[in-house]
């Protein structure tokens, strides 16, 4: 028997630098014969690494339109890969390697540049928590210039407190 081309399909085929993506690799390996474990491996320099792709779980007999047909579904096999978010943008080949029957396949995944930031753009530092109120020391409260209770009331009453004091311990000792 020999080896074929297998198709090879990447979703999405083409990401964004610069950040870790999440791509689904999907490859139409043929049926191994013999009783071989029916999966692939996926490779590519861009990938954080080797990715196994196995068969996806058979669909419900209620999930088909037509149960009398009993048609077989496309052989195919597919799994997730992480694209490394220092990959550098540029096109990436795939290679996947059916394992049972040792067919291959390649397809191109391209990685671009995330935009650059322009110089309109400005970046807005909140100076509170949304909705917060600022209340106590948050959002620079304990810098306020203006206190609670202002220092002249505070003192007058300090001294009427002391006046007081002063005049009932007079009178206390007038009366021995």
């Amino acid at each position: 028997m020999s080896r074929q081309d297998i198709r090879v399909q990447l979703v999405p085929d083409r990401v964004q630098g610069g950040a870790t993506r999440s791509i689904r690799v999907r490859a139409f390996c043929p049926v191994p014969q013999g009783g071989t474990e029916y999966r692939a491996t996926a490779r590519s320099d861009a990938f954080t690494g080797v990715v196994t792709l196995t068969q996806p779980p058979p669909a419900s007999p209620a999930a088909t339109s037509d149960p009398v047909t009993t048609e077989a579904p496309s052989p195919e096999v597919r799994g997730f890969a992480l694209v490394d978010e220092d990959t550098t943008p540029g096109r990436y080949e795939v290679d996947v390697k059916c394992e049972g029957t040792n067919d291959t396949g390649t397809t191109t995944l391209t990685v671009t540049a995330r935009p650059r930031a322009t110089a309109t753009e400005t970046r807005v530092v909140p100076t509170r928590a949304p909705r917060a109120g600022g209340g106590g020391t948050a959002a620079g409260a304990a810098e306020d210039d203006s206190p609670g209770i202002p220092v002249g009331v505070t003192v007058a009453v300090v001294l009427a407190a002391l006046g007081g004091g002063v005049a009932v311990a007079r009178r206390s000792s007038g009366k021995r």
